[in-house]
C-alpha cells in the first residue's frame, strides 16, 4: 500500500463495538475513504499507536478521536503526547481532528490545535465530502513530501521515457536477455535500475555544475549542516577529502596532518605535492586512537614542529597553509572544535576536519562546540573550514555518498568557482543518480525536529545496550568463581549531574542525564576508566561519543596491566561472524560497534544474547568445532580444542609478543620524511620501488604508506625512512608476522604489506640508487613548483 492510502486513526475504547452512536457515523466515513483507495488502520490507544507510529512512518494521515467527555487532564496529556511524538519525526503529516462534539476545543491544548490540519465533525458533512477533504489534504502533503532532488528522480523515472543514451543496461532491460542478468534484475528490482539514468538527462541538472535539482539539495544541505556550501559527491569521504586536499594546498606547501588520518589524505597531500608535518595523536591501554592533546596544536609547538622537519627547507612558504584533523577519531573521541580552530588558527588559515564518521553531530544538542561547521568564532578570525561527511556511513544514505561542507573564512578567501575546479577533477561525468538522490533524502529527514529526534532514539539505544552490558557484568562477578566473568564496555564508571550535582553509577543514572549532558562523556585527565594517560589529555577538551560502544574483553586493564584470563577480540569476532553479525571494528580485546539512526533494539539485543552465549561456550568447554564451526573447517587444527584453550594460547602469544607495548612504540616514532609523498610516489610510477622483506626494512625509505589495523595509524608514510637498526617499527611488523603464523586464520589487517606462503611480511621501499641519480633532476622540479606557489598563494 503506497503511504499516501494509508491512514492511521486513533480512537478510545467506547468507539471499538458499534454501540457508540459516534462509531457508524466514523464508519461510514471509513467506508467512503475506503472506496477511494485508502486502507484504514484501526488503534484504540496512544501506545498502540505510538508502537505502528515507531514501526513506520508510512502514514498518509492521522486522525486523532477527542472525546469531550472522559477526563480532561487525561485528554490533554495524551492528545499532546500523540502529536508531539508525530511531529518530532513529521513536521507535515495532515492531522484531522475527529469528534462528535465542538466543546472539544476549550479543553485541548494550543500546541495541540496549531498542528491539526482540520476538524472533522462527525455529523455535520456528509461521509463523502469529509473523504474528499481528507484525500486533498492528502495529496498536498504528498506532493510537498519529497525533497527536490529525489522528487524530480522519481517523476522522471515514473514517467517512462524511451531512453536513448547510456548507460546500456537501459533501465535494467538487456538484464532480460541472459539468465545471469535477469537475476540481477530480480535482486535489485526495477526502479533501482530505471533511476540509474545518463547525464544528458536535462530534468535533472548538472551534478558537476551544480545547476537544477543538484544545486537546490546541495544549498539545502548547506542551510541544514550550517554551511555556506556543499558539494555531494558520489566517491566517498576518500574521494571527498582528496578533493578539499587539491583545492586547499598549493604545490610544495607545507601542511599540518593528523597522523591518524585516513589513507586518502595521503592521496590528497601527493595529487596535491604538498610537503606534510604530521600531528602525533595519543593512545590508550588497549590501542584505540584518542585526540592530539591541545598543547600540540598551539602556535609554539607548531613552530618547533616545523622547525624540526627536513620538508621545511625548499617549501613554498614558511608557514603552513593548512591543517586536517580527523574527528571524531575511529574510535569515537570527539574535539572541542573551538579548542582545535583557537589553537590550530594561530598557524594555517585553512582547517580541514575529516569528520567521515561523524555527520550527525549538528542535528542532537550532546554534540555542540563539537563538530566543524558549528564553530562560531569572530569571522576576521577565523580559518576556512572544511568538514568531509560519510553521508552513508551513520545517515540514511547509499554507499559512496558523502558531502564537503565549506565556511570560507576572512584569512583565505576561497571562490565558490575555484573550490569547483578540484572538484571537477575528482567529480565523475556519469554519477549514479540514487546516490545523490539518497543525499537529498538523508538531509531532508535530519532536517528539523526529526533529526534530534532520529539521534535520541539511536543514543537512548546505545545507552541502554551499555547498560545492559554493564549490569550483565557485575551479576556475573558476584557469583564468583572461575565463571565470574562477562565483557566490559569503554565508559566511565559513575556519573555527575551538573545541575543537581547528584552522582550516580553509570547503569544506574536517569537516560535523561546520559543522552544529553556531554558533561557524563567528557574525558578527565583525573580518571582511569578510559586508559589515557594524565598528561596526555590533560588540559584538552575531549568526548567520548556514545554512539561508538567498544566493548572490551578481558586480557588487559585500563592501566594497561595484562589480566590472566584472556580472551582476544580475534576471537570473539570469529564467533561473531559465525553468527551473521559483523563488527565495525576489531583490536586485540576490544571490538567497536556503531549505533546509528537505523540501529534497532532487536539488532542489539541479538549481539548481547550472542556474547552470552559464548561466555556460555566458554565457561561450558565447548571446542571450536562446536562453536565456531566455519573456523574449524577452514583451519582443522583449531577443531577439537576447546574455546578457552583457544583464548588461552592466542592470549599467552599476545602477552609474550608483547603487542599492545610494541605498538604503542611503534607508532610513538617519528620517522625521518626523505621525500615528500608525491616525490616519493614519483619514484613508485618510475618502477624504482623494490619488495623488501620486513626483517630487511630497517633504514629504507617506505615507498607506499604503511598502516597497521588497529589501530589504524600509520607507522610509516610514502617517503618516510625506517630508523636503522633494531627499532620500534620493524619490532612490531616482527611481532605481527610471528603472531599470524602461529594462528593461520586471524591474520591482521596492515595496509602496504603482502604475505608470501611461507607467512613471511613484505613491504615496499625505493631504490635509493636509483634516486641518488635523479635527485639533480627532482631539485630542479622542487625548485620551479616552489617558485611558482609563491607567486600564486600566501
Amino acid at each position: 500500500m503506497h503511504a499516501r492510502r494509508k491512514i492511521l486513526l486513533v480512537l478510545n475504547e467506547a468507539l471499538a463495538g458499534r454501540s457508540h452512536p459516534a462509531a457508524d457515523a466514523l464508519a461510514r466515513i471509513e467506508d467512503a475513504l475506503a472506496e477511494r483507495g485508502f486502507e484504514i488502520e484501526d488503534t484504540y490507544s496512544i501506545a498502540d499507536a505510538a508502537i505502528l507510529l515507531n514501526e513506520a512512518q508510512d502514514y498518509g494521515a492521522l486522525g486523532l478521536f477527542v472525546d469531550a467527555a472522559v477526563d480532561t487532564d487525561a485528554l490533554q496529556r495524551h492528545a499532546l503526547e500523540l502529536v508531539s511524538r508525530v511531529r518530532a519525526r513529521n513536521a507535515s503529516l495532515p492531522i484531522f481532528l475527529i469528534s462528535d462534539s465542538n466543546d472539544i476545543f476549550p479543553v485541548l491544548p494550543v500546541e495541540v490545535l496549531q498542528e491539526v490540519r482540520e476538524y472533522i465533525h462527525l455529523y455535520s458533512d456528509t461521509p463523502n465530502f469529509i473523504a474528499e477533504r481528507v484525500d486533498t489534504a492528502i495529496g498536498q502533503y504528498y506532493r510537498e513530501l519529497l525533497p527536490v532532488y529525489f522528487k524530480t528522480l522519481k517523476e522522471f523515472t515514473e514517467a517512462g521515457d524511451y531512453y536513448w543514451d547510456c548507460p546500456g543496461h537501459m533501465g535494467g532491460m538487456a538484464y532480460k536477455k541472459h539468465p545471469v542478468g535477469a537475476e540481477f534484475l530480480r535482486f535489485f528490482g526495477e526502479n533501482m535500475l530505471r533511476a540509474d539514468i545518463g547525464v544528458a538527462t536535462s530534468e535533472m541538472g548538472d551534478y558537476l555544475e551544480h545547476a537544477g535539482p543538484p544545486k537546490a539539495s546541495e544549498a539545502r544541505a548547506a542551510r541544514a549542516f550550517g554551511a555556506k556550501w556543499t558539494f555531494y559527491s558520489v566517491g566517498g569521504s576518500s574521494t571527498s577529502n582528496r578533493i578539499v586536499a587539491q583545492g586547499a594546498i598549493g604545490a610544495n606547501e607545507l601542511c599540518l596532518v593528523d597522523r591518524n588520518c585516513h589513507k586518502s589524505l595521503n592521496h590528497g597531500l601527493t595529487l596535491a605535492q604538498a610537503r606534510p608535518v604530521y600531528l602525533q595523536p595519543t593512545r590508550n591501554a588497549w590501542g584505540m586512537i584518542g585526540p592530539i592533546p591541545t598543547a600540540r596544536l598551539g602556535k609554539d609547538a607548531v613552530a618547533a614542529l616545523l622547525a624540526g622537519s627536513p620538508l621545511a627547507e625548499g617549501a613554498a612558504s614558511a608557514a603552513p597553509s593548512y591543517a586536517v584533523v580527523t574527528n571524531c577519531t575511529y574510535d569515537g573521541f570527539c574535539y572541542n572544535v573551538d579548542d582545535v580552530v583557537g589553537a590550530l588558527g594561530q598557524s594555517v588559515p585553512r582547517i580541514h576536519f575529516d569528520e567521515a564518521w561523524y555527520a550527525y553531530a549538528k542535528f542532537h544538542p550532546l554534540y555542540r562546540h563539537r563538530f566543524a561547521m558549528g564553530y562560531e568564532g569572530k569571522p576576521e578570525d577565523t580559518p576556512t573550514l572544511f568538514a568531509v561527511h560519510s553521508t552513508h556511513k551513520m545517515l540514511p544514505a547509499l554507499s559512496m555518498a558523502s558531502m564537503i561542507h565549506v565556511k570560507p573564512g576572512a584569512r583565505a578567501p576561497l571562490s565558490f568557482h575555484d573550490f569547483n575546479d578540484a572538484f571537477m577533477m575528482h567529480g565523475t561525468t556519469s554519477p549514479y543518480y540514487p546516490i545523490i538522490a539518497s543525499i537529498d533524502v538523508a538531509v531532508s529527514m535530519m532536517e528539523g525536529a526529526s533529526g534530534e529526534s532520529l539521534l535520541q532514539e539511536a543514543i537512548e539505544d546505545a545507552v541502554a545496550f551499555r547498560k545492559a552490558v554493564v549490569i550483565l557484568k557485575r551479576k556475573f562477578e558476584q557469583k564468583g568463581g572461575e565463571a565470574g566473568w562477562f565483557f566490559d564496555v569503554l565508559q566511565p564508571r559513575e556519573v555527575t549531574d551538573p545541575a543537581s550535582k547528584l552522582s550516580y553509577r553509570f547503569e544506574d543514572a536517569p537516560m535523561s542525564l546520559l543522552s544529553r549532558s556531554p558533561e557524563c562523556w567528557r574525558l578527565d585527565a583525573s580518571e582511569t576508566w578510559h586508559g589515557f594517560a594524565r598528561e596526555d589529555i590533560e588540559g584538552t577538551d575531549c568526548m567520548l561519543d556514545p554512539v561508538k560502544v567498544t566493548i572490551t574483553s578481558p586480557g588487559v586493564r585500563a592501566d594497561g596491566q595484562t589480566e590472566a584470563r584472556g580472551i582476544p577480540g580475534y576471537v570473539l569476532t570469529k564467533f561473531l561472524d559465525s553468527r551473521h553479525t559483523e563488527i565495525a571494528r576489531t583490536g586485540d580485546y576490544t571490538l567497536l560497534i556503531l549505533f546509528s539512526v537505523g540501529t534497532t533494539k532487536g539488532k542489539w539485543g541479538a549481539l548481547l544474547e550472542s556474547l552470552l552465549e559464548f561466555k556460555r561456550l566458554y565457561d561450558e568447554g565447548a571446542t571450536v568445532a562446536e562453536a565456531i564451526p566455519e573456523l574449524a573447517q577452514a583451519h582443522p587444527q583449531y577443531a577439537q580444542m576447546t574455546l578457552k584453550a583457544l583464548c588461552d594460547a592466542m592470549h599467552g602469544k599476545m602477552t609474550e609478543l608483547a603487542l599492545l607495548p610494541k605498538l604503542d612504540a611503534a607508532v610513538s616514532v617519528t620517522p625521518e620524511p626523505v621525500l615528500t609523498p608525491a616525490a616519493a610516489f614519483q619514484q613508485v610510477v618510475r618502477y624504482r620501488a623494490e619488495p623488501v622483506k620486513v626483517d630487511d626494512f630497517a633504514g629504507r625509505i617506505a615507498a607506499s604508506m604503511l598502516v597497521p589495523y588497529p589501530p589504524g595509524i600509520p607507522l610509516l608514510m610514502p617517503g618516510e625512512r625506517v630508523p636503522a637498526g633494531a627499532n620500534p617499527i620493524v619490532g612490531y611488523l616482527q611481532a605481527l608476522q610471528a603472531f599470524d603464523r602461529s594462528f593461520p586464520g586471524f591474520e591482521h589487517e596492515v595496509h602496504g604489506v603482502s604475505v608470501d606462503a611461507e607467512g613471511n611480511f613484505w613491504v615496499r621501499a625505493l631504490v635509493e640508487e636509483a634516486r641518488a641519480a635523479d635527485k639533480s633532476a627532482e631539485a630542479a622540479l622542487t625548485r620551479t613548483a616552489a617558485g611558482a606557489a609563491k607567486k600564486g598563494r600566501q
